[in-house]
């Protein structure tokens, strides 16, 4: 298939610049001049429009949708163990696939392409991104005390089986392997993950320092901050992905300054639940590899990327009382390109020949933007997020003019709404 977006700003160029952007198949095939053998299916006046590549939301746990302003205004182990696990206990599979594409819903509609998942209902998270061509990277929550707990071992194999049944549908899903935290997981399994990703080359998904509590539960029992006990571990020496790093001492910034580390800030979900701000620009300064995610609707409430990136920028201005301390261009970098390398997914996170059409077109018309002195200023400070007009993931068009091309949208909400009825 061939689109044409017509005289589209690119984010990042001159502002008064407008182009075409021409996409063949999932790829940009041209920029500005038309490429060879190139065929229009569909051209997408975007006179008023900027484009830009789709935001990268590398920490949630979409299901939990369902949970959305449930279990408010309580601190955070109040919660996660009086509140929100009881209602997981509750849910059933075909539960989980609606909370699912009611997440997805949200992030397409505020410009998220990509997410980064961990779950506990197998092939309902990939199910949903197969039925609504979103992107994922897809993880099995993981507990248990040990690499022969019957409970964990019955979790890897449901890991192993939805990577395959992901194959099977053709969903634009990958796969790592989730230990939930260093406190719902023993140490003899945190080895055993490390073994196993060392074994199938995966990426390791993991909850990490996000409560004080954690933070000094840790060197109580281990005498280790959590950043040190999974490098004791050697899940350190994968390619992981930490989300939360909210406590950090300078030693562990040193530890997470390696390639293959990445963490996730989560920052209104930390705020709501009180656990604090996250050192993100000291560990930007130190070479850690940050990226952004909203973590659940039950501790957020939202999966909106563009609000995620006003407060990140601003919260870290206010903590560190530098107004330079995140710029608008660095934020973008974290909720785009610095995700989609994160998951090892280098092709997405650019407006580029030859990178995938991962792309979101923004309606500049609206009052919010304007005047539009510096576009890049203006979607992290001044856009809510329902700015996002069209949606494309791999060049296949999952939203027009703000309508869900892939996606029955009453029909989530009514199964949705049913579920929510008996938890009233």
């Amino acid at each position: 298939m061939g689109i044409i977006l017509k005289n589209v700003h690119i984010l990042g160029t001159e502002e008064s610049e407008r182009t075409d952007v021409y996409i063949t198949g999932s790829r940009i095939s041209g920029i500005g001049k038309e490429p060879p053998m190139f065929s229009a299916d569909e051209q997408i006046d975007c006179s008023h429009k900027t484009v830009m590549p789709g935001l990268v939301n590398c920490h949630t746990h979409a299901y939990m949708s369902l949970m959305r302003n449930y279990a408010d205004d309580v601190p955070f182990h109040t919660w996660l163990f009086d509140r929100i696990v009881p209602v997981e206990d509750a849910l059933t599979p075909e539960d989980a696939y609606w909370g699912n594409l009611l997440s997805i819903m949200e992030m397409i509609r505020t410009g998220t392409t990509t997410f980064t998942d961990m779950q506990m209902f197998p092939r309902m998270a990939v199910k949903a991104c197969a039925d609504s061509g979103m992107r994922a990277v897809i993880t099995r929550g993981l507990q248990g005390s040990n690499r022969n707990d019957e409970g964990a071992q019955k979790r890897f194999a449901q890991a192993f089986d939805e990577m395959a049944y992901g194959e099977s549908t053709g969903a634009n899903c990958t796969f790592a392997l989730g230990p939930h935290a260093i406190y719902t997981c023993g140490e003899d399994l945190l080895r055993y993950v490390s073994e196993v990703a060392a074994e199938r080359d995966m990426m390791v998904n993991i909850h990490l320092t996000e409560t004080q509590k954690e933070f000094d539960d840790c060197m109580a029992e281990h005498g280790m901050t959590p950043v040190e006990y999974l490098k004791s571990l050697g899940l350190l020496d994968r390619r992981i992905l930490l989300a939360h790093c909210v406590y950090l001492t300078d030693g562990d910034f040193d530890l997470l300054a390696a390639p293959n580390i990445a963490v996730v800030t989560n920052p209104a979900s930390n705020a709501k639940l009180a656990n604090g701000i996250a050192p993100v620009r000291e560990m930007l300064r130190r070479g850690v590899n940050v990226c952004l995610g909203t973590d659940s609707a039950a501790s957020n409430n939202a999966l909106n990327m563009f609000a995620e990136m006003r407060l990140l920028s601003m919260e870290q201005k206010a903590g560190t009382k530098d107004a330079l301390a995140l710029t608008a261009e660095e934020t973008v970098r974290i909720a785009t390109k610095s995700g989609a390398e994160a998951l090892g997914l280098g092709d997405l996170g650019e407006v580029a020949v030859g990178k995938t059409a991962d792309l979101i077109l923004i309606d500049e018309n609206y009052p919010n933007l304007r005047p539009l002195y510096n576009r890049t200023a203006a979607l992290v400070y001044s856009a809510t997020g329902m700015e996002v007009s069209d949606v494309l993931i791999g060049g296949r068009i999952v939203m027009r003019d703000c309508n869900f091309t892939t996606i029955d949208a009453e029909q989530v909400y009514y199964e949705t709404e049913k579920i929510a009825a008996r938890f009233r």
